[in-house]
């Protein structure tokens, strides 16, 4: 049985996520694909605009046989925990055997020379890292020009391209991991964060299009079967507006002991101070992001803090690895690949209401607040079933 696994967040589900696993089972010669998706926030801090449901079952309804939920501590971070976090998971299922990832450069022997590179960096690179970053650089511009005095393009190479720096961390969560999976790059069409809806349109485009309700724009970048998920989801007001959130991450910050915002993710080198002193003179999420951001300390890490600080989260009791995933859907047609997993034994959630674990209730505890910020009820997070899509179609 051949089984291709994809990492992904589908906020929403469009055009380019379709070519993508289209080409992906093509590529590995799949029996079924098995997506992992995050949940309630996203990889660049912000809250998901599509609750997790709907978020699989446009992943189902596009070509997905299975579709897993990735622990929000993992799903909301950086690339390097992102990137474990999704591969963990797909290699402790024992049946995945192929790991298919977009990236803008599809040279699989150079994106491996440069996570080996990353992992074992030689003296060279270690001294260049050093010094950048003693002159005051964020670490992913540091580390990008500390690679570039060894492989010379490559910190302009990620500088624009996203998907790039997620795969080569693919690759490096696969080597730490001993993965017996077989890596797969499939060429991205469209630009990871292009504003344009022609083409294949970003999903931060169809977010920016569907926030400004420029309809025919969304139409024409996702698939029908989204569409329907999208506007059912907009008629039911289930989603999440970006500024849901805001008050509350302000007056978290505010009401924060100096002891405890140091040990939220992300909040080294000073920065939750910096937060503290400017949550001041914020009303908004986006202009406390104005007032933090600097050369130093990016948008993308600084927003990942605050939904880490909102949630109360200890960066001290994180696990290094998932020790779960949550089971969200399958395709009817996958049932064989359900009964192997269920052989393996790596745990997989369908009832998070009856866990105890602390890891698990925090995840609860994201949803619930998505919940809270699309206008639903909290305990709407723990009314989500497991989603069968029949071989016709149709939801069982």
């Amino acid at each position: 049985m051949r089984v291709c696994g994809v990492i992904a967040e589908y906020d929403p589900f469009h055009r380019g996520h379709g070519y993508h696993l289209e080409t992906a089972r093509a590529l590995t010669g799949a029996d079924y694909v098995v997506c992992v998706i995050g949940r309630a926030f996203s990889q660049r801090g912000a809250p998901m605009l599509f609750g997790t449901q709907d978020r699989a079952r446009m992943a189902l309804l596009g070509g997905a046989d299975l579709v897993l939920g990735m622990p929000v501590s993992f799903s909301c971070a950086a690339a390097d925990r992102f990137a474990m976090g999704g591969v963990r998971i797909l290699d402790a299922l024992g049946v995945v055997t192929h790991l298919g990832f977009g990236t803008e450069d599809n040279d699989l022997a150079h994106l491996k020379r440069i996570a080996d590179m990353l992992e074992r960096p030689s003296p060279h690179v270690q001294d260049a890292l050093k010094e950048a970053l003693r002159q005051g650089k964020s670490f992913a511009r540091a580390q990008g020009e500390a690679l570039d005095t060894a492989l010379p393009g490559v910190q302009a190479v990620f500088r624009h391209r996203a998907n790039m720096i997620l795969a080569v961390s693919y690759l490096r969560a696969m080597q730490r991991l001993g993965s017996a999976m077989t890596p797969v790059p499939v060429k991205r069409k469209g630009a990871y964060h292009d504003t344009g809806m022609m083409g294949f349109a970003s999903a931060s485009a169809v977010r920016a299009a569907l926030l400004r309700g420029d309809w025919q724009g969304v139409e024409h970048a996702v698939p029908a079967t989204s569409y329907r998920v999208i506007t059912r989801a907009m008629a039911h007001s289930a989603v999440h507006v970006p500024q849901a959130l805001d008050t509350l991450i302000l007056s978290r910050i505010l009401e924060t002991g100096i002891d405890t915002s140091g040990h939220v993710p992300e909040m080294s080198e000073g920065l939750d101070m910096r937060i503290r002193r400017a949550a001041r003179y914020a009303v908004s999420r986006e202009g406390l992001l104005a007032l933090v951001k600097t050369r130093r300390y990016p948008r993308a890490r600084i927003n990942r803090g605050l939904t880490h600080w909102m949630l109360g989260t200890d960066a001290d009791s994180l696990p290094a690895q998932p020790g779960y995933a949550y089971l969200l859907g399958a395709r009817e047609r996958a049932k064989p690949l359900l009964a192997a997993l269920r052989q393996q034994g790596f745990p997989l959630i369908t009832r998070p209401a009856k866990e105890d674990d602390e890891h698990v209730q925090a995840d609860m505890r994201a949803e619930q607040l998505w919940a809270l910020g699309a206008g639903q009820p909290a305990a709407q997070a723990y009314q989500h079933r497991f989603l069968m899509l029949s071989d016709t179609g149709e939801w069982i």
